[in-house]
Formats: structure tokens, C-alpha cells, sequence
């Protein structure tokens, strides 16, 4: 599912921030579960995007004193998922799904910085479904190695 407009009212360096963020998140959790090769030059554009892009960007500076902290708890959660999966946790892996995508916080913040909070409310569900197009059942097989199966067979 493409980013929105409206979920940040326009507001072109939120969705390009949106845009970045998914990128950063996509090699970072490439770099960490090695199930996709990671090029040097997608490395060296998080690093861009870390140290040049999303810095300069002007809703990012305009929230980084509210963002830097959620940066903390959004790494946190991150580094948990990544312990669950390794020790193959089945509750772990049912939190970790979850845990994994803790940055949408911060674009949840955005899109209420660009809309307010009634109007980002109308576009949560389907940001949320954009930055975690993974269903469970995906991601439980992949750590876990257990298939859904059908009810009543």
C-alpha cells in the first residue's frame, strides 16, 4: 500500500520522513536477520538517511526533542524482538511481532504534528497496515517454523 498524502495533510517532509523511516527499518532489519543480502550502497543510504536526510528534514527538527527519546524506547523494542526470535520464544515471538514496529510510533506523532489528533485518528488503521504488511502467521512460521492450521482439520 503506497504512503498516503492525507495522512500527513500534504505535508511533503513528513511523507518523505514516512518514506525514509520504512527504508531505514526495511535495511535495518535485513542487516540484523540476514534473510535478504544487504548491498553497500543500502547501507551506506541508511547511514544518509541517519545522518543527513532525516536530520535536515523540517518536521523531523521541528519534533526532535519529542522524537529523540521515543528513538530510545523504539531501539529497545527492536533489540527485544530480536532476542525473542533468536531464542525461539513462542510468546516472545507473539510479542516480537508487534515490538518489531515500534518506529510507527514516531510516524504516528507525525501524522497528529501535520493533522491533529481527531483527524490522524481517521488514518491510523491504515498506516499501521501500510508499515506492517507482515501477518503474524508469516512471521511465527519464519521463527518459529509452525504453520497455521486450518480449524477443525
Amino acid at each position: 500500500m503506497p504512503i498516503k498524502s492525507e495522512w500527513f495533510n500534504g505535508n511533503k517532509d513528513a511523507i518523505d520522513a514516512f518514506a525514509q523511516l520504512c527504508i531505514l527499518a526495511d535495511t535495518w532489519d535485513n542487516l540484523i536477520d540476514k534473510d535478504k543480502p544487504v548491498s553497500s550502497e543500502e547501507i551506506n543510504n541508511a547511514f544518509l538517511i541517519c545522518l543527513f536526510r532525516l536530520p535536515l528534514n523540517p518536521v523531523w527538527r521541528a519534533l526532535e526533542t519529542q522524537i529523540a527519546p521515543m528513538w530510545l524506547t523504539v531501539v529497545a523494542a527492536y533489540e527485544t524482538a530480536n532476542k525473542f526470535e533468536a531464542e525461539k520464544d513462542e510468546h516472545g515471538i507473539e510479542l516480537g511481532h508487534s515490538l518489531r514496529h515500534a518506529s510507527g510510533h514516531i510516524i504516528s506523532y507525525m501524522m497528529i504534528y501535520c493533522l491533529g489528533l481527531d483527524k490522524a485518528r481517521e488514518f491510523m488503521p491504515a498506516m499501521w497496515k501500510n508499515l506492517c504488511p507482515e501477518r503474524y502467521d508469516h512471521y511465527r512460521e519464519e521463527h518459529l517454523g509452525i504453520k497455521k492450521t486450518k480449524k477443525g482439520g
